[in-house]
């Protein structure tokens, strides 16, 4: 039994030393980094440490498998490992741009030499990391087109990232055809086109500009701006005359207030502008009537004033708001006027008398001034002041001196002081603004005293607001702003008082993306009735929150407030409530022609009246031009808040203007209104405005003639789309081939062609560019044609005779000067080094072909140097020259003498002494001389006036410059006569030698 047991004990043992064996690996390997993100396009290196637990030494192949498309650096090493040894192996990795985004496995394989049996796998998985990129490429577009045609531009959006994205295209000044919102897969390039419909009423070539933006999460991904010319498809003749803008106009009224229909007519006349072309003189005046101020919602009173001013002198009479100074009458309209004097050194004197018409309470006013003007920034004022009131037999007296100064150029101040006096007593004022920006830092503040027996426009006021901000970062900026409303500020017209208000908020703004702003801001305000009978006085305490988005199309805003609001014009107790408010503005803009806005806010509050006080209030307004001239307006809303009493308010609102005949105008005004004060019943106005605007000639500015035409191809087909240019203006010809340029100052003129519209072997029956000349007040007719030019080419030929052969002579035709011409155009050129030559295009027709023989290499000539040639439109021809050697005739002279050789026994051989002077005579001909008359970077034209009175022989391009050159001699006597003689038409000209068509200068020595 005992042995039984131990043998059951020894099996278990043995079992377990075999099932630790197999756990345990011979080879092991370990990854070093197991949580892994790729980069695209990143090399990343994976580190492993290979182990050998064996107890014999191992060779082993490290193999790693990735995906398809992975970029591996030595994808199999090669190691050896004795028994417990460990190595650390690397692997560089490369993952393509455009590889998807998500977890990807990997292996590593460690496979023993020799038996190829895989010891070890060890898999990871990796994760690539998502890449949002896209490239935005123009593809064609036209540059030009005539008013009226649609742009069409195309372009092409490519997704290099490698995640799918849906790309908004967003526009300016033009729209997507078809959807803005375009999905792009990893990899892939899809097409969209934009337009741009342009107007028939163009009047004048103009340049348009356009973006196309591609928005990646709302931000912009790329950009491309582009620009396109619209010529117009009517002609206008310029103005001649400086003229003075003068509207007159007619305007029918008509409302139903109070439930009564009452309608009048007004008329008005108004002018504004400069007397003269230089804008010395100013003028402005306006007539208008009747006075209809009892049911003109526009607040159309009667009035009349004119005015003029110039460099020194500003005068005024009329009607109108005149100002003196913010402490002492800061607006004052009434029948007044105001005459001002102005030196040339900065010094100025003026006089001022008004009488008011809506503030009953002063009968007149009268005052004087002066100050000193520095500069833009800096300058000193005075003013003494005298009111005649209506309730005191004595005048009241002020006096203010005032500055505004620019210290540094962050800095700026505006200071005032000022004394009153009256009968019974005197007080003083105060003023100061400031404005500053240093570092981060921002400081603005404005403040106002006035005493309370100050007989100013203020009296017995503080009034002070200020604002400091701080920039902490390009998206984070926070500050304090604070600010208390006049309030008693005598204003003399018909409009309320605004209600008194006092404020205090803290704010941070922060820019959560390129079109996404967010502000958060603590805020505590008052407001108060300045009514007889006060309506309202209560005061908030709130948090508020602000968001404002732009996205696509789509501008909004969304605002949050919540709080307490204590009304006080209620007791104790029961005058507090909370307050909560929110507000949303959207607004959509289809194209660049039709826009919707539409808004709304709900709100809590206990402004007005005890308990709780839901209001909500909401609106629409669409804008819209209907046509070329037409344009329209329409608003619509609910209610408004009570405390807007001093202003009108249109529930409803539409507005219609069309333009005819370009000077005239009707308008269409139509409102539902809540009126000043009122805070209920509404009432219906209308008006119906005819406006006329007229230029009053004060002088011909310019003098003028036109010249126009007509363009045709050879088959008489009208060329559309030409574009010319004559001195400072650009048009193109219409569908019927013509062009009209108005208004040219007379003179002289060149006409030329943009070649962008026509074909490489186009081109124009005369001349380009075509001298015109201008007279005044008559239009000038020039019609011509597009054809096919022609084209000559040819080459130099040796023709060989049986002793060149014999002698296997190589004879160089380069550099010989040919020349095409006729009785408008010359063209000069050399042959190549293999004797050929070829023209550029030239118009059809009678030419002369020209050699010149001084040019032919020497021993050789031509049967003819000139050729009369006739083109045909398109045609090619091709001119082939034979070179032949010239004839010698050899001439045999008997003698009687008898020839010894000079050395007994020896003999010269005359044929040695021939062959040797042939030899020479052939080296000279290799080589000869020339003047070098001019050099440029660029090849001039034929027709250059620097070779006007002088034509060049041959040109060589040489060291990136192009060498002229005058005539080819054998000696240097007859080249210097010549460089003589061209020193009265070129500057320094020099001799050169030309051998072997390499240029050397010559140095004065052969």
């Amino acid at each position: 039994m005992l042995n039984k047991f131990f043998s059951i004990f020894f099996f278990v043992l043995l079992g377990m030393h075999s099932l630790n064996a197999q756990q345990t690996e011979i080879i092991a390997i370990e990854s070093l980094k197991d949580d892994v993100h790729l980069q695209p396009e990143e090399i990343f290196n994976q580190t492993y440490f290979i182990a050998n637990n064996g107890e014999a030494e191992k060779d082993l192949a490290i193999s790693l498998q990735v995906p398809d498309e992975w970029k591996v650096i030595q994808k199999i090493q090669q190691i050896s490992l004795k028994p417990s040894a460990k190595k650390l192996v690397i692997f560089s990795i490369q993952v393509p741009s455009g590889f998807p985004v998500g977890e990807h496995p990997i292996d590593l394989y460690a496979i023993e030499k020799g038996s190829d049996d895989t010891l070890s796998v060890r898999r990871n998985v990796l994760k690539v990391n998502e890449i949002e990129s896209v490239s935005l490429h123009f593809v064609k577009a036209p540059e030009i087109i005539v008013a009226g045609e649609q742009l069409e531009a195309t372009y092409l959006l490519q997704n290099n990232g490698n995640t799918s994205k849906k790309v908004y295209i967003d526009t300016y000044n033009c729209d997507v055809k078809g959807s803005a919102e375009i999905q792009v897969e990893p990899g892939q390039s899809v097409p969209f086109t934009v337009y741009n419909l342009t107007s028939e009423e163009l009047l004048e070539p103009r340049e348009i500009n356009y973006t196309v933006r591609a928005l990646l999460s709302g931000e912009i991904a790329e950009s491309v701006f582009r620009s396109f010319k619209v010529f117009p498809s009517k002609t206008t003749r310029k103005d001649l005359f400086f003229r003075y803008p003068v509207t007159a106009s007619a305007t029918y009224l008509a409302s139903n207030r109070n439930e009564k229909y009452e309608k009048a007519w007004q008329f008005e006349l108004q002018g504004e502008g400069a007397l003269d072309p230089e804008g010395n003189h100013h003028l402005e005046f306006l007539a208008r009537g009747p006075n209809n101020t009892n049911l003109s919602f526009l607040g159309l009173y009667d009035q009349y004033y004119i005015g003029y001013s110039n460099k020194n002198l500003e005068f005024f009479v009329g009607e109108r708001a005149y100002s003196f100074t913010p402490l002492t009458e800061s607006s004052r309209f009434g029948m007044g006027a105001e005459n001002k004097i102005i030196f040339n050194n900065g010094l100025f004197f003026g006089f001022l008398w008004v009488k008011p018409r809506y503030y009953e309470k002063i009968e007149s006013e009268i005052a004087g001034y002066t100050g000193y003007k520095i500069n833009d920034d800096n300058e000193f004022r005075g003013y003494y002041i005298s009111k005649k009131m209506e309730d005191s037999p004595e005048s009241v007296q002020l006096a203010s001196i005032s500055a505004a100064l620019k210290p540094f150029e962050s800095v700026s101040f505006d200071l005032e002081y000022s004394k009153g006096i009256s009968p019974e007593n005197s007080d003083d004022a105060f003023r100061a603004n400031v404005n500053s920006h240093f570092s981060i830092f921002s400081l603005s503040g404005n403040y106002f005293y006035t005493g309370k027996n100050y007989p100013g426009y203020y009296s017995n006021s503080t009034f002070y607001s200020g604002n400091l901000s701080a920039n902490l970062t390009d998206k984070l900026s926070l500050g304090v702003y604070t600010k208390e409303d006049f309030r008693n500020a005598a204003l003399d017209t018909f409009f309320v008082t605004a209600p008194y208000s006092k404020s205090f908020q803290t704010f941070l703004n922060y820019n959560v993306a390129t079109r996404a702003h967010l502000k958060f801001y603590l805020r505590e305000y008052e407001r108060k009735d300045r009514l007889v009978q006060d309506k309202f006085h209560y005061r908030t305490r709130s948090l508020n929150t602000r968001f404002s988005h732009r996205f696509r199309k789509i501008n909004y805003s969304l605002l949050g407030e919540f709080g307490e609001t204590t009304n006080l014009l209620q007791g104790d107790g029961e005058n507090r409530q909370e307050t909560y408010r929110a507000s949303a503005n959207f607004a959509y803009q289809f194209n660049p022609s039709h826009s919707v806005r539409a808004f709304g806010s709900w709100s809590n509050v206990n402004s007005f009246i005890t308990g709780e006080q839901r209001n909500l209030t909401a609106g629409l307004s669409v804008t819209s031009q209907i046509g070329k001239n037409f344009n329209a307006n329409f608003y619509l809303q609910n209610a408004y808040n009570i405390d807007d009493y001093f202003r009108n308010r249109n529930l409803m609102q539409l507005n219609l203007d069309y333009t005819f005949l370009r000077k005239h105008t009707l308008s269409l005004r139509s409102f539902y209104t809540l009126f000043r004060q009122q805070t209920e019943n509404p009432d219906f106005t209308f008006s119906l405005n005819y406006a006329f605007n007229l230029g009053v000639p004060l002088k011909q500015i310019i003098r003028a003639g036109d010249l126009k035409g007509r363009i045709t191809y050879e088959n008489g087909e009208p060329a559309e789309g030409v574009i010319l240019n004559l001195r400072n203006k650009t048009t193109i010809t219409d569908e019927n081939g013509e062009f009209w340029f108005r208004t040219i100052q007379p003179g002289r003129a060149l006409l030329s062609i943009n070649r962008d519209k026509m074909k490489i072997n186009e081109i124009t029956n005369i001349p380009l560019p075509i001298e015109v000349d201008i007279i005044e007040d008559e239009i000038i007719s020039l019609n011509f044609k597009i054809t096919e030019g022609a084209k000559l080419t040819g080459s130099f030929e040796v023709q060989k005779s049986s002793i060149s052969v014999l002698k296997n002579e190589e004879v160089e035709t380069g550099n010989i000067i040919v020349e095409l011409k006729n009785d408008f155009e010359e063209y000069r050129i050399t042959t190549n080094n293999d004797g050929r030559f070829s023209f550029p295009i030239v118009r059809p027709g009678e030419w002369t072909f020209k050699i010149y023989t001084t040019s032919i290499p020497g021993g050789y000539e031509i049967e003819k140097s000139v050729y009369q040639l006739d083109f045909q439109p398109g045609e090619k021809m091709e001119l082939p020259i034979k070179l032949k050697s010239k004839k010698r005739n050899i001439i045999f002279k008997s003698t009687d003498s008898t020839l010894t050789p000079l050395t007994p026994g020896k003999e010269t051989s005359p044929s040695a002494k021939n062959e040797s002077d042939h030899q020479l005579r052939e080296k000279k001909e290799s080589r000869f001389y020339s003047v070098q008359i001019a050099a440029f970077s660029r090849k001039v034209p034929d027709d250059s006036g620097y070779f006007e009175e002088e034509q060049f022989d041959f040109v060589k391009q040489i060291d990136n410059f192009h060498k002229y050159f005058k005539g080819k001699f054998n000696s240097v006597e007859e080249a210097e006569k010549e460089r003589k003689r061209l020193e009265k038409f070129f500057r320094n000209p020099f001799i050169v030698i030309i051998e072997n068509n390499k240029v050397v200068p010559w140095d004065g020595n052969e």
